[in-house]
């Protein structure tokens, strides 16, 4: 009769354990892994929320947003196509067609244009900025940018620590900045 006693409280610790883990399983699926269980601020969320948009300049913002969208989209299926076309040249023979100076030119340009494409975006959400907001607008610039490139502290590598520390000293540069190393 012992037996079947521990056999049974065996059971159950097994199928305690099966339910705790399916339990666990589900918990990590369904909740997002968001620092502190929240998701984060989107910088269109960011905007409103920091110049108090009201509900017709949400209105116009968001159909900005939906432009600009929509041209950076075209501008990097380009961008990549381009850079496709250019590591494409390291394994043809031929020097027919396109160099890759040309394709990386073709790059660049197109770099640029997705810098004046959201040059032009901010333009137009100042713009519809009332004269008390664009102080505010001009301030938090800086961070709305860093969040659509999906970086709000700055640092674009998880091993970049930013930029090099100051040297203080008498062979310290004038900025306070390392200078180039001394060996070259």
């Amino acid at each position: 009769m012992n037996e079947s006693k521990s056999l049974r409280l065996w059971k159950y610790a097994v199928l305690l354990l099966v339910l705790c883990n399916i339990a666990l399983i589900a918990t990590i699926w369904v909740k997002p892994n968001f620092p502190g269980g929240r998701r984060p601020e989107t910088p269109r969320e960011f905007v409103i929320r920091n110049l108090k948009f009201s509900d017709d300049q949400v209105k116009k913002y968001d159909a900005l947003i939906n432009i600009h969208r929509t041209s950076m989209d075209q501008l990097r299926k380009e961008s990549m196509d381009y850079r496709t076309q250019l590591f494409n040249k390291l394994h043809e023979n031929t020097n027919q067609g396109i160099t890759p100076d040309s394709l990386s030119q073709l790059i660049a340009n197109n770099q640029k244009q997705i810098e004046l494409a959201t040059y032009n975006h901010f333009a137009q959400v100042r713009a519809i900025c009332t004269d008390a907001q664009k102080p505010i607008f001009d301030k938090i610039i800086g961070d709305v940018t860093k969040m659509m490139s999906g970086n709000m502290h700055g640092s674009k590598h998880p091993g970049d620590q930013g930029p090099p520390p100051r040297r203080e000293g008498p062979d310290a540069p004038e900025n306070g900045r390392p200078g180039p190393p001394e060996n070259e």
